[in-house]
């Protein structure tokens, strides 16, 4: 008993700090979503009501910036375990000493943060910027190609951003797979492309699983990245959700339109413990 008093006191600063900076405005996010506020005014009813949620699902605009940025999402979780499957192999099995160099190689992005990659990428990507250059140079263009501003542009910002995120646990799925069940599927007289697909990949899944989880949900919230790369053009859920909390000042539907998302990303944690139990069993 008298270990327990000053360890529950420890953690008494933790926990007061979550309930204040985490816990609190959660839960008024959650009832000022189902506030409203009149037109041509910035007053606010906390009259219960679902008004915002059916103006969400009932305007084209706002059910195509969901699909938009729904799409951006998946693709940018398919395109992060094509590019970062291979990577993960090559830094579990082949690094050796570059281990350490390329972990700290790929945290670059994380470490940085989104807005100096986002910029790099707006030099990278602009009609006068080193890949159309270069595709110039070589004669295999004879216009600049229009990356900046379109959804291919904001998908390889994501995607560059974000892969990381996909590249981390798969690491940490193959450190625990023994390379001595490759080397038996191949004494068994499995050729390379079989032993990936019957053994690596069922064993990495649950890699796959987490990256996936975390770079849909980083993708479905980022804001900077889509912004810049879109040129305010590409319309994304994140940008609609800061318009309407920062120029329009309708707080209680820029609430809404964020826990459309926050419903998404808990569905999608519910879908993968559902997925989990069943392969447990």
């Amino acid at each position: 008993m008298t270990a327990r008093g000053p360890a529950r006191w420890l953690a008494a600063p933790g926990v007061a700090l979550i309930a204040c900076v985490f816990l609190a405005p959660f839960a008024l996010l959650v009832a000022m979503s189902f506030w409203s506020q009149p037109t041509g005014t910035l007053l606010v009813d906390p009259a219960p009501t679902l008004v915002n949620y059916e103006r969400i699902f009932s305007d084209g605009y706002y059910l195509r910036g969901l699909g938009r940025t729904l799409w951006l999402s998946l693709v940018t979780v398919a395109v992060s375990v094509v590019l970062g499957f291979p990577v993960a192999f090559w830094i579990a099995r082949r690094a050796g000493r570059l281990r350490r160099l390329s972990m700290a190689v790929m945290l670059l992005p994380i470490v940085c943060g989104a807005l100096l990659p986002t910029l790099g990428l707006v030099n990278l990507l602009s009609p006068l910027g080193i890949v159309n250059g270069t595709l110039k140079s070589l004669g295999l263009i004879d216009r600049s190609i229009p990356l900046l501003g379109t959804q291919t542009g904001i998908l390889i910002g994501l995607v560059q951003a974000f892969l990381p995120m996909m590249v981390l646990p798969l690491v940490a799925v193959l450190d625990r797979l023994p390379p001595s069940y490759e080397e038996a599927a191949k004494s068994l007289g499995a050729r390379p492309a079989q032993v990936w697909r019957r053994v690596v990949l069922p064993l990495a899944a649950p890699g796959v699983l987490a990256g996936s989880v975390l770079v849909f949900c980083a993708s479905l919230t980022a804001f900077v990245t889509p912004q810049i790369l879109g040129q305010g053009k590409i319309a994304t859920f994140a940008a609609m959700t800061w318009q309407q909390a920062s120029l329009v000042l309708d707080w209680p539907f820029a609430s809404a339109l964020a826990m459309v998302m926050l419903g998404l990303m808990a569905a999608l944690g519910g879908a993968v413990l559902v997925l989990r139990r069943g392969a447990r069993s």
